[in-house]
């Protein structure tokens, strides 16, 4: 029975550790059984994959599948933003961040269940600088510098540890302006320092417009996870119409270390001093020049305004998620 008019299929067969050809080709099957019309596009070096996605949809594609890792399913969804399609994901990379916010099956049998049940949901999508779009998380500060290298340390090559390593050492924390789109009592939330003093609490409770925190990074969370698994924005809901700021203060160039690690090996879950706002839109500046990523990939610097598109993408996925 078909449920779809079109779907469009990217294979990225280089995603995670590969699963097995024949696990592809059930994919493929299980779709072409619920569409009038399936046409699938192998993943390569050079592929425009947002365009060819941007373009079915004109046409009249109603469901685009990305079967990969979170690269490939960011390229996909960007695609799809503000479109009338749905995104259908089958995790197969190697950490999967969307997939599991939106609480994804991991098989993928189970994930085309999931697909041929009909059943979407409505999320939200950041938006950096009025032109990139993040479905995981932003990055301000020595973060963004030190994630382009996660890829090196990840496959254990020894410049990129040296790097991460050198970067650490002569981090030094930043004095950052946030302007927010509500007063800063109205935006602050909640804290995860393990020792909060009464007077640093109370700085957040004003209602003026903006704040000033010196601090090792900001993070921007659409959903809470980024990286590998790292829950970064604790708490962030992917369609409650805001984004999550994480603040990460205080910390030593031991723990700015051990945090890098986390996100790049992911074999342990490192939980800093960190402070939560709630907002719409942020413009986040600076005397010193900090480097800005959407979901792992660098955009320039700021200053920068992020903001949330509201229910901007329709993906199959349950009610229920990761927060």
């Amino acid at each position: 029975m078909a449920i779809y008019r079109r779907i469009l299929l990217f294979q990225n067969r280089a995603s995670g550790h590969g699963p097995k050809e024949d696990v592809r080709e059930e994919v493929s099957n299980r779709l072409k059984r619920i569409s009038n019309s399936l046409e699938e596009i192998a993943v390569e070096p050079g592929l425009n994959i947002t365009e060819r996605v941007a373009a079915a949809v004109k046409e009249g594609t109603d469901l685009v599948v990305a079967a990969g890792g979170d690269g490939t399913v960011r390229e996909v969804a960007t695609g799809v933003v503000g479109a009338k399609a749905t995104l259908g994901i089958i995790p197969m990379g190697t950490f999967n961040n969307l997939a599991l916010s939106l609480n994804l099956p991991s098989d993928p049998a189970a994930a085309c269940d999931l697909i041929e049940s009909g059943v979407t949901r409505e999320i939200d999508v950041g938006i950096a600088d009025e032109r990139h779009y993040f479905f995981e998380a932003a990055g301000v500060g020595v973060d963004a510098d030190l994630f382009p290298i996660g890829e090196e340390v990840k496959n254990v090559r020894f410049a990129g540890v040296l790097r991460a390593i050198r970067l650490a050492l002569l981090h030094k924390q930043t004095s950052v302006l946030l302007k927010f789109d509500r007063p800063v009592d109205m935006a602050y939330r909640q804290s995860f320092r393990r020792q909060l003093f009464l007077k640093r609490r109370r700085r957040f409770y004003k209602a003026q417009m903006q704040v000033a925190i010196r601090c090792s990074f900001l993070a921007i969370g659409n959903g809470p996870y980024y990286g590998s698994n790292f829950n970064v924005c604790p708490g962030a809901v992917l369609d409650d119409g805001l984004l999550s700021i994480g603040v990460y203060r205080d910390f030593s160039k031991r723990e700015l270390f051990w945090h890098f690690w986390s996100i790049s090996r992911g074999r342990r879950r490192y939980h800093p001093k960190l402070e939560i706002f709630e907002v719409e839109s942020v413009e986040i500046s600076s005397s010193k020049r900090l480097s800005v990523h959407v979901d792992g990939h660098p955009i320039g610097s700021i200053p920068m305004r992020f903001a949330i598109r509201p229910r901007a993408l329709r993906v199959a996925a349950p009610r229920e998620s990761q927060g």
